[in-house]
This record gives C-alpha cells, sequence and structure tokens, in this order.
C-alpha cells in the first residue's frame, strides 16, 4: 500500500483515533516527498539533514529540528538531503470536534481563507511540541492518545495566538486557481500511471496550452511533466519492489515502462542504484 499518494486514500490510523506517524529515512521507498495532496494536516519534523519543502507553489528551508504544519488541501512535496524525517498525518476536523469554539478558530484555515506559514524553527514552541507530539505517537505508551491530541491543539492554539498566517496580498487568486488546476493534473497522473500519457492530455485537465503548462508546472513542482511522471512511476516501483515478489520486468510494465532498458536508466538516475541492486537493499 503506498505511503503518500497524489491525493492520498489511505485511512490513517482509526476510525477513533485517525493519526499515523511514519519514520523516513534514505532507505525509505517514499524517502523524497513527491508532490501531493491529501485532505488530513501532515506534521513534519526534521530530525536530521535538510529539507526543501514547497507548499503551494512557496519554497521552505527545513534544518535538524525545524518543523512544518502542511494543511489538509495544500499540494506538497520535498526534497531532502542526507535527511530523516517524520511525519504525522492527521485529521483536523475530527480533533477540533472536542470543542466547537477551537473549530470555529481554525475554521479560515481549513477553508484556505486563511493561509499558515507552516514554518515552525527550531527552538520555537510549535517545534518542542511537534518534537513531543511524535516522539508519543512513535511510543505508544499508555495514554499517548491524549499527549497526542492536546499537543495538536497547543500548536493550534499558539498559531492562533501569534497570527501565524501569510498576508492576503502575499497570495495573489491567480496562484490558488492554478494550484487548483494542477490538483487535476495530479489525479490524472495517479489515475492514467501504467498507461502512456502525453503531455497534450496532461496540459487539458487544467485547461492549459502545452507551452505555458510546461512552465507553469515546473514552476510549482521544480520538475517538467515529463520528469514528474517518470518519478512517480519510479516511486510507485520502488514500492512494489519492498512489497511484493514480482519480477522487475513485470514491474517496469505495470509502472508504465515499455522499454526495460528505459526504466532501468531512469531508475538508476532517480536512485543511484540499479532495480537489480535496490531489490537487495535492507528495508
Amino acid at each position: 500500500m503506498k505511503y503518500i499518494e497524489y491525493r492520498e486514500k489511505r485511512e490513517h490510523g482509526t476510525k477513533e483515533f485517525p493519526c499515523a506517524c511514519y519514520h523516513v529515512s534514505e532507505i525509505h521507498p517514499r524517502y523524497n516527498m513527491i508532490h501531493h495532496w491529501h485532505n488530513e494536516c501532515e506534521l513534519i519534523l526534521i530530525r536530521q539533514g535538510s529539507f526543501a519543502l514547497t507548499v503551494d507553489g512557496r519554497e521552505h528551508i527545513l534544518s535538524e529540528g525545524d518543523c512544518a504544519l502542511v494543511v489538509g488541501g495544500s499540494m506538497h512535496g520535498g526534497n531532502p538531503e542526507n535527511c530523516v524525517y517524520d511525519c504525522l498525518v492527521f485529521d483536523m476536523t475530527t480533533l477540533l470536534k472536542c470543542s466547537q469554539s477551537c473549530a470555529l478558530a481554525m475554521q479560515p484555515v481549513l477553508n484556505h481563507e486563511k493561509r499558515l506559514n507552516p514554518v515552525f524553527k527550531k527552538g520555537s514552541e510549535p517545534a518542542q511540541q511537534a518534537a513531543d507530539v511524535i516522539e508519543a505517537m512513535l511510543k505508544k505508551s499508555g495514554g499517548y492518545e491524549f499527549f497526542v491530541q492536546g499537543g495538536l491543539l497547543c500548536m493550534l492554539g499558539y498559531i492562533v495566538k501569534t497570527d501565524s498566517y501569510f498576508a492576503e496580498k502575499d497570495i495573489p487568486a491567480s496562484d490558488i486557481k492554478k494550484i487548483r488546476k494542477f490538483k487535476k493534473v495530479l489525479t490524472y497522473i495517479e489515475q492514467h500511471y501504467r498507461e502512456q500519457i502525453t503531455l497534450e492530455e496532461m496540459a487539458k485537465q487544467c485547461g492549459m496550452n502545452r507551452n505555458y503548462f510546461c512552465r507553469a508546472f515546473k514552476e510549482y513542482t521544480k520538475k517538467t511533466p515529463i520528469e514528474y511522471l517518470n518519478y512517480y512511476r519510479i516511486e510507485s516501483a520502488c514500492e512494489q519492489i519492498v512489497g511484493t515478489e514480482e519480477k522487475l520486468l513485470d514491474i517496469a510494465i505495470s509502472c508504465g515502462f515499455n522499454d526495460y532498458s528505459y526504466f532501468i536508466k531512469v531508475f538508476k538516475s532517480q536512485k543511484g542504484v540499479t532495480p537489480r541492486d535496490y531489490c537487495r537493499r535492507s528495508f
């Protein structure tokens, strides 16, 4: 099952406690955070190294001890460098059901009427709360659910208290429209990456001509549409290599590569090893 998809459908945690934590290092098949979006919020804590996080087209550089809170519905992805990080995915709507006043205070954020400044630096109150929450989730000692929910609510309280939002003038309406269009493209890639997808088909999803689409897409994802498609296909192949016993040729075909030699070439350029060497890694 995929750790992260473009528009994630995976249930995190349980219905009663919709919260899950993932520890990610270089050997994780989803080490590189491909651009995606989901309805849940995501809390990212950097344990070591650095992480270039992009949220709705804005890049933020995170270092050891920094954390970021990505609001549900935001398009985000990142490139780690010698990095170990934790991701806590949770349903903010469920979390806020405990208090109507808390829910009302955060409603503009959930509706994207206010845009959260997502990064909190090492040593800040939210960064410490994030570390405590993630530690509780990873250890799962008795009563951890209380510490997790309490810590997350304290973080949200800090955001409201300090007004940690971007000014409206810093977010052009055109950017918001582009993000909505690109979400359609990401969903289309997720659904059709096993097939032969053309640039024209991708551009059609957001109503742009081919040339403008290529420029705008790279601006937001740091990759051309074809680079991004191949990136997603290789990430999907890695998951199959780790999670199944399928033959490499079958995996390549199932991920949209009709040419096995090209699959090996693209795989090695992204992962630094051949698919066969990747199979030998210990996960």
